[in-house]
């Protein structure tokens, strides 16, 4: 799989910043924004590049389309010390990027959420850490299409995988792609509940 050019990369960037700037995980990290909220998509803007940049070094990543309308960013069965490299360079990025309050939101997060995540015995799976599609693009099954190639690749693969979200009326949607919600947890930074959904492994 080949890495998209700067100006998709860009785009795609700026898709998922449009898309997710109301998620609480994401108005949270971006706390040194306040309420301009210019200032925090492009902030997002930044945050997504990252993320892209490092599922395509050491996870995978899936465009909703040659428009850069979206994506779907996976951790995968990626050789452990690739994927703790990929995050530790965007974690030195991404402390400069949110600032000092930000950061902490961050770290402070990403741990409650594998503290609830261990005893799901989900060391092995799959993990879809950001999936969107630009509001004006919506409704037009970008949102199954752009999953459809990691859900394939997770099933070739014989593997689990999982995602949370904050975004309740979500559920009946990956549900329907074989994800079942396996725990309804209250974080304490964001201040909001979260899901855990997770898909068996199944045949290819």
């Amino acid at each position: 799989m080949s890495s998209p050019s700067n100006i998709e990369s860009s785009g795609t960037a700026r898709s998922l910043a449009v898309a997710l700037i109301g998620d609480p995980f994401y108005r949270t990290v971006t706390v040194a924004c306040g309420d301009d909220e210019a200032a925090r998509l492009a902030m997002l803007d930044a945050y997504f590049a990252l993320a892209l940049a490092e599922g395509w070094q050491a996870g995978r990543v899936d465009l909703a389309d040659d428009a850069g309308h979206g994506a779907a960013i996976w951790t995968t069965d990626t050789p452990a010390a690739l994927r703790q490299a990929a995050y530790a360079q965007r974690e030195a990025a991404l402390r400069a990027l949110l600032g000092a309050r930000g950061f902490a939101h961050f770290t402070a997060i990403v741990a409650n959420m594998e503290h609830a995540l261990a005893p799901h015995g989900l060391r092995d799976a799959w993990y879809l850490s950001i999936a969107g599609i630009a509001p004006a693009a919506q409704g037009q099954g970008l949102g199954a299409s752009v999953l459809a190639p990691g859900l394939a690749a997770v099933d070739a693969a014989g593997a689990a995988c999982f995602l949370e979200t904050y975004n309740e009326r979500s559920l009946p949607f990956y549900a329907r792609l074989g994800f079942v919600a396996a725990g309804r947890y209250a974080e304490a930074v964001t201040g909001c509940d979260y899901w855990l959904m997770v898909r068996a492994p199944r045949a290819a």
